[in-house]
């Protein structure tokens, strides 16, 4: 199995630490960068290959995989881009190369490993289903990727940040997809927004726990920080 790591953000609700620095570089578990926890996390439970999509400062994460010991860095791809690419194409352009089902992960997310583990587990045996989404309970979803599910998981509607105070499940920023549904009317598309709607009734919702939104803002980088910094 593959992965593709998000990494190309501009990071703007970090900001002043993502003017300098991107946000998957920001220094997380034992100042660690986020992107290590990543990559030492889908490494760990097997994936083959690691692509990850770099746009803003994308020369820092470039030199940063490149410093990274041989045996690792030898897993991972880099797919720089030249402008800020949507989702869908940087799938499209990458298509050729990758396994099915290919795991997508929001790189400033961060899930503990065993939630990811059981994630992939249940998805794989979700029979099917085109895409399997890591869904979260949330006390208020404004903001959010609102995903509303049957009670079988099968999710029926999905809301790319709906303007409105009200619990309920949320996407949790890691998914596994069927490669079969990356084609040519995807090029355009971003993820969230576009595409995860076009699929309504073809997509199947795990609920894990233990996520946290890092890139979110800056009170819940901090927050995150201090937690892990005492590990």
């Amino acid at each position: 199995m593959n992965a593709l790591l998000l990494s190309a953000g501009e990071g703007t609700r970090l900001r002043p630490l993502t003017l300098e620095t991107p946000k998957c570089l920001l220094p997380l578990i034992n100042d660690e960068p986020m992107l290590k926890y990543w990559v030492d996390t889908l490494i760990e439970i097997g994936i083959e290959t690691i692509f990850i999509n770099v746009f803003h400062l994308k020369e820092q994460i470039i030199n940063y995989v490149n410093s990274l010991e041989e045996d690792i860095k030898d897993r991972i791809s880099i797919y720089p881009e030249e402008f800020l690419e949507p989702v869908g194409m940087v799938l499209s352009n990458l298509k050729r190369v990758l396994c099915s089902p290919i795991l997508i992960i929001n790189s400033d997310t961060y899930i503990e490993s065993n939630e990811i583990k059981k994630f992939i587990q249940m998805a794989k045996t979700a029979p099917d289903f085109l895409i399997c989404l890591g869904i979260e309970k949330r006390d208020n979803i404004r903001g959010k990727g609102l995903v509303c599910l049957d009670e079988a998981g099968r999710v029926t509607d999905f809301m790319e940040k709906p303007d409105k105070d009200e619990p309920g499940y949320s996407y949790a920023g890691i998914m596994l997809m069927d490669t079969s549904i990356i084609s040519n009317d995807v090029v355009k598309k971003e993820l969230t927004q576009d595409i995860l709607p076009d699929f309504k009734n073809q997509m199947m919702a795990i609920k894990i726990g233990n996520v946290i939104d890092i890139g979110d803002s800056l009170d819940i980088y901090k927050m995150a920080y201090n937690t892990f910094k005492k590990k």
